[in-house]
């Protein structure tokens, strides 16, 4: 096996935490994380608190420079590749053009390569399995097990929430698989092992609970709305659109069809109008999901049409889709019954 970078190392015992200095200090925060850690729903104060909220997305003036060079690079097949690419990471796309309206024919080659794979990089969870055998602490056996857990509750629970920061599909989702593949199988002293089991395990917990923070207290929105009434109309329009076509896509799972039918009359009945209820917070599932509809594909070539329905059926054939629809169906019910009860 091979030994751990040493810039591997390092990033792990340097934590970048979102230090929410804009949201109000609340004695009660922990107690409000305990309970949707145990009970998962749709419950929100961001708009009942003031709060400074910062929000990060392409500006018109990076999609103007993307459009400028997708423009200027002659090599069509990188053209088409960019045009989905950016659906997945814009940062990447525009790079990609850049570079290709100042390749030569060598570098073009090499650069077509580089864009397949970029994309199949980023719509592939990285594989997550622990191998028990290769587990030959006893002492790890616990913390592996709760790290496990903690991998789980990231990639399938908080990754539906709204997360203004996030631009790559899975993004730091991918980072914590790889990152505890490597801790976990690379070869190194125990007492290390243990060491960076714990820090990942740390880190996971500060940034779920940092993520829910977010959702919770900030008014942060894709919409730039100030109310919650039309946050919620925004994000239920939004979520049903998506619905609605899902059942109908030929390329949709027909094993997740009924979660999904049952998620679309739950959602239904949420009323937007509830100051007590954020719909935003399935934004983070559709966003994924979502980024190619049927209205993307119309002005596609053939080639990417093609290449689209094969990044269609690999997302909703996968692990974390199923699992993920679980879970906010989970929420869903939660929240409706929490209405009722309110």
């Amino acid at each position: 096996m091979k030994s751990l970078p040493k810039t591997f190392i390092l990033l792990l015992f340097i934590s970048f935490p979102l230090l929410a200095e804009w949201f109000p200090k609340s004695k009660s925060f922990d107690e409000i994380w305990n309970t949707f850690d145990s009970n998962q729903n749709l419950f929100s104060q961001a708009y009942g608190v003031q709060t400074r909220d910062i929000i990060r997305t392409e500006t018109a003036a990076e999609v103007q420079d993307f459009l400028y060079y997708w423009k200027i690079c002659n090599q069509s097949e990188i053209k088409d590749l960019t045009e989905i690419l950016r659906y997945i990471s814009f940062y990447d796309a525009i790079l990609i053009v850049r570079q290709c309206s100042e390749a030569n024919k060598d570098e073009v080659t090499q650069l077509e390569k580089q864009t397949k794979k970029k994309i199949f990089d980023l719509i592939v969870l990285p594989k997550f399995e622990i191998l028990e055998s290769e587990i030959t602490n006893e002492e790890l056996i616990p913390l592996v097990s709760e790290l496990r857990k903690e991998w789980e509750k990231t990639i399938y629970v908080f990754s539906n929430l709204y997360k203004s920061q996030e631009v790559l599909l899975l993004g730091k989702e991918k980072e914590y698989t790889l990152a505890i593949n490597r801790v976990l199988y690379s070869e190194m002293p125990e007492t290390r092992r243990k060491t960076l089991i714990l820090r990942l395990l740390q880190d996971m917990k500060q940034q779920n609970k940092n993520t829910y923070q977010l959702f919770y207290y900030s008014k942060q929105n894709p919409w730039s709305v100030s109310n919650l009434n039309e946050e919620n109309s925004e994000s239920k329009k939004f979520y049903l659109s998506l619905l609605d076509e899902w059942k109908l896509d030929p390329d949709f799972d027909l094993e997740n069809l009924p979660s999904l039918k049952e998620f679309h009359t739950c959602l239904e009945e949420i009323p937007i109008t509830n100051q007590k209820i954020r719909l935003l917070g399935f934004f983070g599932f559709f966003s994924d999901y979502g980024r190619f509809t049927t209205k993307d594909q119309t002005s596609f070539s053939q080639a990417n049409q093609t290449r689209v329905r094969f990044i269609r059926q690999t997302l909703f054939r996968s692990h974390h889709f199923q699992k993920r629809l679980e879970n906010v169906l989970t929420s869903c019910k939660n929240s409706v019954q929490f209405v009722k009860e309110l």
